[in-house]
């Protein structure tokens, strides 16, 4: 894989090292709060003003409880250096949250490193909520159950990619998709909104999307950070490349079609 930075809008606005996550639920607040522990500035993309609000009286933290050690106590050794591996409660602090604004989003600083990781029927809204604010520059994680989202994200924003060559390649981001199979829920008591339960312990896969763009962009550097990010979590994280991953997918799919006709 090349890098280099494609043409298009700047992110100098925005802090470089940034990630935004947007799909504030159980998996979104795992990741979350495992890249901010790791050191990596994170901001929360939360539905209305008054989540924000809450969530600063939160302390602007996210607190995970590892349910998955009291079931596996002997893993417990795997993870000795890692400080959520203990039995209590662990907080990611000083994580930062934003609520959609009413004003224009070329008001609003660019973003280069998102992690969508919304139900995927709330995809297509969640990701239009914040497409202004993305560039050839920036990179997407999409972190969803099923298959697809990626295809719908191109055809409802992105149509005719190899008609529109010279327009889009100033406007698509990169793509890394992912899946997931840790369990973890978030609890009804709305004291504990921003509490997630690592229920239990799986991994991680994630790959970059190839371009639907002939010849493909170089990546950008947000892509390579973003990859780097994540393969140095605690959460079993391997980075692999697109064939393998769609075959993983594949599989996933049948599996649960079966499992919940």
């Amino acid at each position: 894989m090349s890098l280099g930075a494609a043409g298009g809008a700047s992110l100098s606005s925005s802090p470089s090292s940034r990630i935004h996550v947007l799909g504030a639920g159980a998996v979104g607040l795992l990741l979350a709060a495992h890249l901010r522990q790791s050191g990596r500035p994170i901001t929360l993309l939360l539905r209305s003003q008054s989540a924000v609000d809450r969530f600063r009286r939160n302390s602007s933290c996210i607190s995970v409880v590892n349910d998955w050690v009291k079931a596996h106590p002997t893993r417990k050794l795997f993870l000795a250096s890692d400080p959520g591996a203990g039995l209590a409660p662990w907080k990611a602090a000083d994580v930062q949250a934003e609520a959609p604004s009413s004003t224009e989003s070329s008001d609003r600083p660019m973003i280069s490193r998102l992690i969508l990781a919304t139900k995927a029927q709330d995809t297509l809204h969640a990701y239009w909520s914040v497409k202004e604010r993305l560039c050839s520059q920036s990179t997407v994680v999409l972190l969803q159950n099923g298959m697809g989202v990626y295809e719908a994200i191109q055809r409802e924003f992105y149509p005719s990619p190899q008609q529109y060559q010279k327009e889009l390649a100033t406007d698509i981001p990169t793509f890394i998709i992912g899946t997931n199979s840790h369990g973890c829920l978030r609890s009804q008591d709305k004291e504990e909104e921003f509490v997630t339960h690592h229920t239990a312990f799986g991994g991680c896969q994630f790959a970059v999307r190839p371009s639907l763009l002939n010849p493909p962009p170089p990546l950008p550097e947000s892509a390579l950070d973003m990859l780097t990010a994540l393969s140095s979590q605690a959460l079993d994280v391997s980075i692999t490349n697109w064939s393998d991953l769609h075959h993983r997918l594949l599989l996933k799919l049948a599996a649960n079609a079966a499992i919940n006709p």
